[in-house]
């Protein structure tokens, strides 16, 4: 678990580093393998893989971190006035969210994105409403559970007020490892939506700028001789996903 927290530390500290897609260009190192100069080699045009690599990382980060603050508030709240109030309150807002649900999260980022341009705040607040749904029906399922727990009613039997119970006990004790979990795969989510955009063309990251996704495409679309310059970003693809995707029985580190 630990090594998941520490791969996605990595990817945005990388994500941080200084690049300059202008003057990154070296046409007469076009597709040199790998060296000490350049460890994963360059691409078509000469540019560093490495340095891309890195830098391509924001074009997911950016828009991700957006995408949790609108899912972590947005179903945060949802979840918990369901699952404290439950009755009229819950199948209202299970209502609500369920109506979001049945919408394919990749039409309605892409249906956005044709509404307002590509960029990532529209990629950033998209992505963050599709995952509404299944952050606030976590949070529900786990409140619901607990609302009428034993340890519930000791607690107002000691005098415990609602709010604290309701704060402490519930929401941070027993709510945030299933938030924080569904807050992980929403991240995943937005990498891979981002990084089919940028490959698709269309509405991702346009050249030079770099992204994961139009690291692949530009590297298999130019027949580059160097392997590294595709496999290397598909392996930070996969490698990413594995670490947003914490084990179900393990909680997200706090």
């Amino acid at each position: 678990m630990k090594l998941r927290f520490v791969i996605l530390l990595l990817v945005a500290a990388a994500a941080l580093l200084p690049y300059d897609a202008v003057t990154d260009v070296h046409p007469e190192l076009a597709d040199a393998g790998a060296s000490a100069a350049h460890w994963l080699g360059t691409d078509h045009l000469g540019r560093d893989v490495l340095r891309r690599l890195c830098a391509g990382g924001r074009a997911f980060f950016v828009p991700g971190l957006l995408a949790l603050a609108v899912a972590g508030s947005l179903g945060g709240a949802l979840g918990a006035a369901a699952g404290w109030f439950g009755g009229l309150v819950a199948t209202t807002i299970r209502a609500v969210t369920g109506a979001v649900a049945a919408i394919p999260a990749f039409g309605l980022v892409l249906l956005v994105l044709l509404v307002f341009g590509p960029g990532p705040l529209p990629l950033g607040v998209a992505a963050g409403v599709t995952a509404v749904p299944a952050v606030a029906e976590a949070l529900y399922a786990r409140l619901d559970a607990l609302r009428r727990a034993e340890f519930v009613l000791a607690a107002r039997a000691h005098g415990v007020s609602d709010a604290r119970i309701f704060a402490w006990h519930l929401l941070w004790i027993n709510g945030r490892d299933v938030v924080l979990r569904e807050l992980a795969a929403t991240l995943g989510t937005v990498l891979v939506t981002e990084v089919t955009l940028s490959y698709l063309g269309e509405f991702g990251v346009p050249e030079p700028t770099p992204s994961w996704g139009n690291l692949i495409a530009h590297a298999l679309s130019t027949g580059s001789t160097n392997p590294l310059a595709a496999a290397a970003p598909v392996a930070a693809v996969l490698l990413t996903l594995w670490a947003t995707t914490p084990p179900r029985e393990q909680p997200w580190p706090s």
